[in-house]
C-alpha cells in the first residue's frame, strides 16, 4: 500500500505522481525479494486478452507455498506497469468502505487474491479497508458456487453512465441486468423520463411516472429492482423531500419496500444504508422503530460485514450516518 494526505477535497496531480511512483517501487521490491509475490503478480491481468487467463490454483495463495524458487526472472517494468494499471485498488472506490479515525489520508494498494474479482452491475461483495488490511465480505446472501463480484463502477447510476465509466476500465459489461436495460431504455416511455430528469422535472413525479410506466410494460422482480436501481438519485431525493413526499407520497411505493428490492439486486450499499436509518431518526423509536432499527442492522452487516458485534454495529451505523 501506499498512502498520500489529502490538504483539501481531492489530491493534487503531483501528489498523485509521488504516491503512484512509490507504490511502483514498493511492489517492485517485494516482488524481488519475494518469489511467491513474484509469481502470483505475473499472474495477474495486463487488460488484453482477458478471455485467455487461467484461473489459479487457489492453493497458490496458501501460506506453504513459497513460490518458485528456482527461477530467477523477474517481472519486466512495463508488464508490471500494465498489471498495476489493471489491478491496483484504492480505497475510494464505490465498492469499498474504510475504517479509520480520520479520512485525511488516500490510499492505493494491491492484494493478489481480490484482485481476480470480476465487475458486475449486480454486485455480491464489498471490501472494507482497515489499516492496510482489505477484507472481502458478501455484500448479500450467496449461493454454493456463485461467482464472487464487486461493482467496479456505480451500480446506482443508469446504464448510460455505467457504460460511460466502464470505458476507463476497458470492460463491456453483458450481465443480465445490462441486457434488460439495453431493451427498456430504448423504450420512448423510459426516455422521455431521463429526459426530463435532467431539465429539472420534479423527483417525486419522475418516481410516479417510472413506477406506472413498469406497471404498463409488466416490469417485474429484479427487472423492477434493475429500474429502480438506475434512477435511484431520483427515489433518493424524493423520499428527502418533504415537499415531494407531501404532493407524491401516498402514490409511490415506500422507501422501505424500494430500498429492499434494489438491495436485492445490488447488495449492501452505504447510501441504502443512509437513507434508511435517516428515515428512522425522523420517525422515532417505538416498536416500529425497533423493527426498523433490526433491518438497518441487517443492511449494515451487508454494508460493513458481519464481524461487527451488534452494540458495535449500531454505534458504526449511527457515526457513519452522521459523516
Amino acid at each position: 500500500m501506499e498512502r498520500s494526505i489529502l490538504a483539501g477535497k481531492d489530491l493534487s496531480e503531483d501528489a498523485q505522481l509521488a504516491m503512484w511512483k512509490n507504490f511502483i517501487q514498493k511492489v517492485s521490491e517485494f516482488a524481488r525479494k519475494c518469489y511467491k509475490t513474484r509469481d502470483l503478480i505475473g499472474m495477474l491481468s495486463i487488460g488484453e486478452d482477458e478471455e485467455e487467463l487461467e484461473i489459479p490454483d487457489i492453493d497458490l495463495f496458501r501460506p506453504e507455498n513459497v513460490g518458485n524458487v528456482d527461477s530467477c526472472e523477474m517481472i519486466d517494468m512495463e508488464k508490471l506497469l500494465a498489471i498495476l494499471d489493471v489491478n491496483s485498488l484504492t480505497e475510494d472506490a464505490v465498492s469499498a468502505n474504510v475504517l479509520r479515525k480520520n479520512n485525511d489520508s488516500y490510499g492505493v494498494g494491491l492484494w493478489l487474491l481480490p484482485s481476480f474479482i470480476n465487475h458486475s452491475c449486480c454486485p455480491n461483495s464489498r471490501r472494507l479497508h482497515v489499516g492496510d488490511y482489505l477484507i472481502v465480505h458478501a455484500s448479500k446472501d450467496l449461493k454454493a458456487g456463485e461467482e464472487i463480484t464487486f461493482a467496479y463502477l456505480d451500480p446506482l447510476s443508469p446504464l448510460s453512465k455505467r457504460r460511460e465509466m466502464s470505458m476507463t476500465w476497458g470492460i463491456q459489461c453483458k450481465c443480465k441486468r445490462c441486457r434488460f436495460e439495453n431493451e427498456v431504455f430504448t423504450k420512448q416511455e423510459i426516455k422521455e423520463i431521463e429526459i426530463g430528469l435532467e431539465r429539472g422535472m420534479d423527483v417525486g413525479g419522475v418516481v410516479y411516472k417510472l413506477e406506472e410506466h413498469m406497471k404498463r410494460l409488466k416490469v417485474r422482480g429484479k427487472e423492477k429492482a434493475y429500474l429502480r436501481a438506475s434512477f435511484w438519485s431520483a427515489y433518493c431525493e424524493a423520499y428527502r423531500s418533504d415537499r415531494s413526499m407531501k404532493r407524491w407520497g401516498r402514490r409511490i411505493p415506500a422507501m422501505d419496500a424500494v430500498v429492499d428490492s434494489v438491495v436485492d439486486v445490488v447488495g449492501g450499499d452505504h447510501r441504502l444504508l443512509k437513507i434508511m436509518v435517516e428515515e428512522l431518526k425522523k420517525n422515532g423509536g417505538g416498536g416500529s422503530g425497533l423493527v426498523g432499527m433490526e433491518k438497518a442492522l441487517k443492511l449494515a452487516r451487508d454494508v460493513y460485514g458481519k464481524v461487527v458485534k451488534k452494540q458495535a454495529m449500531k454505534t458504526l451505523v449511527e457515526f457513519c450516518v452522521g459523516d
